[in-house]
């Protein structure tokens, strides 16, 4: 992993959005960090890349969780060494537990994997106001580092969640022949649709992880 201090910092250092009108203008810009992902440390042994929509702001109690986190990021754009990425690494491992990703979205335990095993990354790397949907422009704009990451992390199969990431995602990935599906989100399913997509996305995943 030599490399991810460097890959890293190029996500949060990533101006393309600064001056466009779709990026969202917080309060406090400070906070609008762009938050290139998580990496477990163990996820050579399974290489299942989970990739969601972007970032989104949570409640008064998790937003006072993420602030050292946030303050980390900022640090290694600056500083991309090995001992910075460590620690920020380390604050990770602490907070990817409350993420809503593997409680809420994904069936972790049915998928036969561990949060160490494996990644979870963004389409856009940025928040959105109001949690809004990402524009077209910050799409593309975020696509090459999209690729890049899935190229480095080299998964065996990515697993979208949401229907809206799959549809912006799954090109890239049919490009280099990656396998993928989605977790289904959608309101509008019944209980027991839900649950039959879940068991379909754990099943797929077990299939491909080995």
């Amino acid at each position: 992993m030599n490399d991810w201090p460097k890959l890293f910092s190029e996500v949060v250092g990533c101006e393309l959005c600064s001056n466009a009108i779709e990026r969202c203008m917080l309060r406090n810009m400070h906070d609008n960090v762009p938050q290139p992902g998580y990496v477990g440390r163990k996820y050579q042994n399974k290489r299942i890349l989970l990739v969601g929509q972007n970032p989104g702001v949570g409640n008064s109690v998790t937003e006072a969780r993420s602030h050292n986190y946030l303050a980390k990021l900022r640090e290694i754009r600056d500083t991309p060494s090995a001992k910075v990425f460590a620690d920020l690494q380390s604050i990770l491992t602490s907070l990817i537990p409350t993420w809503p990703v593997h409680g809420n979205y994904f069936p972790l335990a049915e998928a036969k994997l561990s949060l160490d095993e494996i990644a979870y990354i963004n389409l856009v790397r940025c928040r959105t106001c109001s949690n809004g949907k990402p524009s077209i422009g910050m799409i593309n704009n975020c696509s090459s580092h999209f690729e890049k990451w899935m190229l480095r992390l080299n998964p065996k199969a990515i697993v979208f969640i949401g229907k809206w990431a799959s549809d912006n995602g799954k090109s890239i990935a049919d490009s280099h022949n990656i396998p993928h599906t989605f977790v289904n989100r959608m309101r509008s399913l019944s209980g027991a649709a839900r649950q039959q997509n879940l068991n379909d996305v754990a099943q797929f995943v077990r299939e491909h992880a080995g």
